[in-house]
């Protein structure tokens, strides 16, 4: 009787094996080849106790942190195809943190402020600004940071600077190449639960990313909430400012940098010497717009090209700015805007123009969180902390 039992017992057991292979077999060979994934690479791990002794190193960190703390993390270097903003295919990169456990746990795309130099970008995963990146990782988050276009595998590429439809594209296919690189290694399980954050031109990142998904991805990638700090989503009007300002702009070259992104992008394609009055403008064709240059926009352009925007008779670079305006639109998403009243690096009318417009629109769900007093480097731990709060009561 003990061995007929203990046989039974083997065969069930032998049986419940096979199924369990032939399921395994067959879910195997259900998985679609990847559409966007091209390689994953381990880049490094990061323990628990690791993460706590970076956060105690920063020094700028809210009291108390480390006690969130709940998992160790590994970062991955992702590799997909997105496209240029010409549309033609090429290869992207960034880096993925994923926590050290097999639960379920929410996907967040976070989209990192401007850098100006590669081994900044997110795949390479050397700068201390990812730092928030993994602490949020730690508590609880799988997250997907895309290096954007001209970075990293697309370093050979110009980056659009502050081109919002490419800066959503490739924001966008990371999302879906981290979901197909969830289900061929199954290292990690993503929760139905879809957040989006960035400052500064991560800010206007996320607000880009969000118009795109609601608005053509809904079914595939809905969000459940979404945090945007200090963007510059008012393309229009900040042009329209910089161009009736007679003093100096600390920060005039990155504004430059975006005139000289939507001179190409959109095939514009004007010479230098219609923008700026000599002697700048042969030192930009020569040095680039980091180049040591007048800092007054009175001085530095043309009197032609300032009353063409102030005007709106430059059609042509006005249609290129409106393109790019990603303040005036509905969302549905629950959404909170960050923003310090003195910032002068990307202007707090950008933030309040935005809740402005969508509200007026009928949004019900954006909130706008002030810091008053508050310039585009002391705001960011009022983002960090609120964001965190914010997503955790989903």
């Amino acid at each position: 009787m003990h061995l007929k039992n203990t046989t039974c017992r083997i065969i069930i057991m032998l049986v419940a094996g096979i199924i369990i292979i032939s399921c395994e077999r067959e879910r195997e060979d259900r998985l679609p080849d990847p559409d966007h994934l091209i390689e994953a690479e381990l880049i490094t791990e990061l323990s628990q106790d690791e993460i706590i002794g970076m956060i105690g190193e920063l020094g700028d960190m809210p009291s108390g942190i480390e006690l969130l703390v709940r998992y160790g993390v590994s970062v991955y270097r992702i590799v997909y195809e997105t496209v240029y903003t010409d549309n033609t295919p090429t290869p992207a990169s960034g880096a993925l943190v994923v926590p050290k456990t097999s639960s379920p746990l929410p996907l967040m795309s976070f989209h990192h402020g401007t850098i100006t130099e590669d081994g900044d970008a997110p795949s390479y995963f050397e700068s201390d600004q990812y730092m928030a990146a993994v602490m949020y990782s730690a508590t609880g988050y799988i997250i997907s940071l895309p290096d954007y276009l001209g970075y990293g595998s697309s370093y050979h590429l110009e980056h659009p600077y502050e081109h919002g439809r490419s800066m959503a594209t490739a924001s966008r296919d990371m999302l879906r190449a981290v979901k197909e690189f969830d289900l061929q290694r199954n290292e990690f399980k993503a929760s139905d639960k879809l957040f989006l954050t960035g400052y500064s031109q991560g800010g206007y990142a996320t607000m880009a990313l969000l118009k795109l998904l609601e608005e053509e991805h809904a079914a595939e990638l809905s969000v459940t909430a979404a945090t945007a700090g200090a963007g510059a989503y008012n393309k229009t009007m900040f042009a329209e400012y910089i161009a009736g300002l007679d003093e100096e702009v600390e920060y005039l070259n990155y504004f430059l940098w975006v005139l000289d992104t939507y001179n190409t992008v959109y095939n514009i394609n004007r010479p230098y010497s219609y923008y700026y009055n000599e002697p700048h403008a042969t030192v930009i064709a020569e040095s680039g717009v980091f180049a040591n240059i007048e800092m007054n926009p009175k001085k530095l352009f043309t009197t032609q090209f300032i009353d063409g925007i102030t005007t709106g008779a430059d059609t042509e670079f006005t249609e290129a700015l409106a393109d790019n305006d990603n303040y005036d639109w509905k969302p549905s998403t629950p959404l909170q805007l960050y923003h310090g009243t003195d910032d002068d690096f990307v202007f707090y009318f950008n933030s309040s123009t935005a809740y402005e417009a969508m509200t007026s629109r009928g949004s019900e769900r954006v909130e706008f969180v002030t810091v008053n007093g508050g310039n585009h480097y002391t705001t960011v731990s009022e983002y960090l902390m609120g964001t965190f709060l914010f997503f955790n009561s989903f």
